[in-house]
């Protein structure tokens, strides 16, 4: 097992407090686009809960810190026990109990990173079939917090062994229980959320090059995986046990940060810089280029994406009734349409409403009756060409 000597503690303050940097500017971000699109008053829970998120990513790599400042914990070799000092012992204590943050500052950031992800997808996927996935998933997540929690509390008993110098229970100096659990339900939740993602994003119509930046943010959850892959190599492998693995805790951390706030940052991003704005055709024609999310089977049928409230779809033409002129308003209805997605833009709740928009389609029907020739003339006398009154036509837009 590697020491933690000064040039270990050296690079890794220098590594943790520069990701540290990039995390908090991926939140930071995201909270300006957020207050530039809703206002302060109208943060929604996912902003909150980011706020959480911070304060424990922050924690985490206060505690990481400590562990390697104060020269490690009671994850020690026989070499190591052997050439205690009382000063040393102490300094292993502490060091010890900071681990036992660490842990937790790691578990309820990533915890609630993913439940921020879940907020997102429940948006992006109102109306659809993948919604019920979302709930699935969400149920699955909650039940593998609850139980990596107890975990953390109850495979060391007592709990005060997790700061013993040495310890008399050697789950209490490397967790590998613990970390098998943790590990288990993280990445596989992990995995489910990329499975649940990638397939929306392929789907959705936004311009080919939005859509692979947004392929490109949510792959990053690969690296998340990956990171979470060789924490546990490093905590469970006996000839690689070693204090490496803070390395890569704080590594997932940080990129697990930018993958739950980038695309939110996304039309700050646009904002900030025309030439991304106009590289990835955002402009007006493009916007509204690829229409509602829906198909039609034949005359009068469409099969429909987006909120169900029994409503389709359908171009419509005022036909002729007599001798009147025929209007086909396509026009008008195109840019009723396009109003009213820009105020849906100006108040989304999340700044998917442009990358990720899934159409919401306007129920418009026109009722109209029959010419009425019903007027008061002579019995037996018909009704002549200059008798005829306009006919009645009921709007209901």
């Amino acid at each position: 097992m590697s020491s933690l000597g000064p040039a270990f503690a050296h690079e890794f303050r220098r590594e943790t407090w520069a990701l540290y940097a990039v995390g908090i500017l991926g939140a930071t971000l995201r909270f300006v686009a957020r207050i530039r699109r809703l206002g302060v008053r109208n943060l929604q829970i996912d902003d909150y809960m980011m706020a959480f998120a911070v304060i424990w990513y922050t924690m985490l790599c206060v505690a990481l810190n400590q562990v390697v400042t104060l020269g490690g914990s009671n994850l020690m070799d026989e070499y190591d026990i052997k050439h205690l000092t009382p000063t040393l012992k102490s300094e292993r204590v502490s060091g010890s109990k900071w681990v036992y943050v660490s842990e937790h500052s790691f578990l309820l950031n990533s915890w609630t990173l993913k439940s921020c992800m879940l907020v997102l997808y429940a948006r992006i996927t109102e109306g659809l079939s993948q919604k019920r996935l979302v709930h699935y998933l969400a149920i699955y997540v909650a039940c593998g917090f609850v139980a990596t929690e107890l975990s953390l509390f109850l495979i060391c008993r007592p709990i005060t062994n997790y700061w013993a110098v040495p310890t008399p229970n050697p789950q209490c100096a490397n967790y590998q229980y613990y970390e098998i659990i943790q590990g288990c339900i993280a990445i596989t939740a992990d995995v489910l959320m990329l499975l649940v993602a990638i397939p929306i994003i392929i789907r959705v119509r936004v311009p080919l090059k939005q859509k692979l930046i947004l392929l490109l943010i949510f792959g990053l959850g690969i690296f998340v995986i990956i990171a979470a892959l060789l924490t546990k190599i490093y905590c469970l492998v006996p000839s690689l046990i070693s204090y490496v693995y803070m390395n890569w805790y704080f590594r997932e951390a940080t990129v697990a940060m930018l993958v739950t706030n980038l695309p939110l940052v996304w039309s700050l991003i646009r904002e900030i810089f025309p030439a991304i704005r106009s590289w990835t055709g955002s402009k007006r024609s493009d916007r509204y280029r690829s229409g509602p999310w829906t198909w039609n089977k034949g005359l009068g049928t469409s099969q429909r994406y987006g909120r169900s409230a029994g409503a389709q779809s359908r171009d419509f033409s005022m036909h002729n009734y007599g001798q009147s002129a025929v209007v086909t308003p396509s026009k008008a209805v195109s840019d009723f349409t396009c109003r009213a997605s820009e105020e849906r833009d100006a108040v989304s709740d999340d700044a998917s409403g442009r990358a990720l928009r899934i159409r919401q389609d306007f129920t418009i029907t026109i009722d109209s009756e029959p010419p009425d020739y019903t007027t008061s003339h002579e019995p037996g006398q018909s009704p002549g060409p200059g008798d005829s009154r306009p006919q009645s036509k009921n709007s209901n837009v």
